[in-house]
């Protein structure tokens, strides 16, 4: 997936421990999901054998640099710390937790114990600008092989 470079890209990671059914971890998830618009969303059940009990979730959410009106013309890292510190407050997250990269491009937002954690199970915020955290070279890759020999 391509973003713009003034793209402010969050990938947020939610648990809920205590829910049950899939219907509903994703009965608890939808107005968060309905509000954040993701372009990308990820559901599934926690591994039984794993250390997490419950759902998992991982929602990709790009704010972009047009929409952010707080910040027209500010810098990438203020951009990013507007974006981050709207999405904590909103899951109830402590946006002082966030952790700036070097560059001032990206982060992470981890939340250490998941009791602090939100009301919508979330404990791990990536961020970085104009591309997705989890890749940041992108997905798409040229392959130079004809692939006959598949066939």
């Amino acid at each position: 997936m391509r973003f713009s470079p003034d793209d402010v890209v969050l990938r947020v990671r939610f648990h809920l421990e205590r829910v049950r059914t899939a219907e509903a971890a994703l009965h608890a998830w939808l107005p968060l999901v309905s509000e954040l618009r993701p372009v990308s969303a990820a559901f599934e059940a926690a591994d039984p054998d794993g250390v997490r009990r419950g759902f998992l979730a991982d929602l990709l959410v790009v704010v972009p640099h047009s929409e952010d009106r707080t910040t027209d013309g500010g810098s990438a890292r203020e951009r990013l710390l507007t974006a981050v510190g709207a999405l904590a407050r909103r899951l109830g997250l402590d946006p002082a937790a966030f952790e700036v990269d070097e560059d001032g491009a990206g982060g992470v937002l981890n939340v250490k114990d998941e009791n602090d954690g939100s009301a919508y199970g979330a404990y791990l915020v990536l961020a970085l600008t104009g591309a997705d955290p989890l890749s940041p070279e992108g997905d798409e890759t040229v392959y130079d092989d004809t692939g006959e020999d598949l066939l």
